[in-house]
């Protein structure tokens, strides 16, 4: 039987830094980017951060969460060969949704932060993250689905590890 603890704890650690990057995504989106017409009040506070800090705090949990994601898909890395050899993708046409939005939005993102961080056409940089943002409006659905697909997953196996279940097989 495969590792529950660490399947446990890869998966609460997506959902907390996957809600920190979602809320800090969003807080930016909204409170920064929309209707400021290209002229971004880079001194507004919001929760006692400026732009500048919900930024960072936006790029490190991006960051972690790339971590997270990377080990989360190799303990299912098996599972996405089965599925392919086998020809299943029509019935998990959901997680396939979800995995290749997933990639495109954190290539979009990538791309429009090593623009920034290489100072070069902010232009391409502004495409790129109008790209992300509507990619990532696609993810968070597919996610919320993705997640209350799994919660029954979560109540047993917690339980189960409560109960020592784990330990007397």
């Amino acid at each position: 039987m495969k590792n529950p603890y660490s399947r446990l704890i890869i998966n609460i650690a997506l959902l907390f830094i996957g809600f920190i990057v979602v809320y800090s995504g969003f807080l930016i989106q909204f409170s920064y980017h929309m209707g400021q017409h290209g002229v971004i009040d880079f001194n507004k506070t919001v929760l006692h951060f400026n732009y500048s800090g919900w930024s960072n705090i936006h790029k490190i949990a991006i960051l972690s969460l790339t971590v997270f994601m990377a080990f989360h898909f190799v303990q299912h890395w098996n599972w996405f060969k089965t599925i392919i050899k086998k020809n299943l993708i029509q019935k998990n046409k959901q997680v396939f949704i979800l995995s290749t939005v997933f990639i495109l939005a954190a290539i979009t993102g990538y791309i429009s932060w090593l623009i920034d961080l290489t100072g070069n056409d902010q232009r391409a940089r502004t495409v790129f993250l109008e790209i992300h943002d509507k990619l990532t409006i696609i993810l968070f659905i597919f996610l919320i689905l993705h997640i209350a697909k799994r919660l029954k997953w979560f109540r047993v196996t917690i339980k189960r590890i409560i109960n020592n279940e784990f330990t007397q097989q």
